[in-house]
């Protein structure tokens, strides 16, 4: 049985897909490679940081921040890898999905003071759950699972990529791979 997917979710879902046509991923996911390979996709580089420990109910656990030439991901520490790739596919939502914030300032004073408020040109990060567009980017991160388990898988030849085909092709039942 089949259940209907709701309309917005499908229209984050369409969003993502075509966001990330052409992109290729490891099996299993490595977040780091997908980051690189959307870098590559996008034709400006995609890089991560850890956030400096911020405190307060209204810091950040993860910023978007576009530069003229580059985007940055500043992710809060994590405890887990798991924590640490959600906060990531999370903030991968809001470049996928072109948000704008609107708290440019308080973000902008939570920067680590090596970084030029002045050459932000774009930023967002999550201070508040009440925002529709941290719904969606949490949303964006959770269908991201999916989109990427259809997504062609990269056939480099490294050891890891070996492996990871092969357990791709043992799987069973066999799922149908692009």
């Amino acid at each position: 049985m089949r259940t209907e997917v709701p309309e917005r979710e499908q229209r984050i879902r369409d969003i993502c897909e075509t966001q990330l046509q052409g992109v290729r991923v490891s099996r299993p996911l490595d977040i780091d490679q997908l980051c690189a390979s959307l870098a590559v996709k996008r034709g400006r580089p995609l890089i991560l940081h850890e956030l400096p420990d911020l405190v307060g109910a209204d810091a950040p656990c993860g910023l978007w921040l576009a530069f003229p030439d580059e985007d940055h991901i500043w992710h809060a520490k994590a405890v887990s890898q798991r924590q640490r790739t959600q906060v990531i596919k999370h903030e991968i939502g809001h470049v996928l999905l072109d948000h704008r914030s609107d708290q440019v300032a308080a973000l902008l004073a939570a920067l680590p003071p090596e970084i030029a408020p002045e050459r932000v040109q774009r930023i967002f990060g999550r201070t508040s759950y009440a925002d529709e567009r941290e719904h969606d980017a949490e949303l964006a991160a959770s269908v991201l699972d999916e989109v990427i388990d259809n997504m062609p898988a990269d056939t480099s030849s490294s050891w890891h990529s070996l492996v990871a085909r092969a357990d791709d092709a043992l799987k069973y039942p066999r799922e149908n791979r692009r």
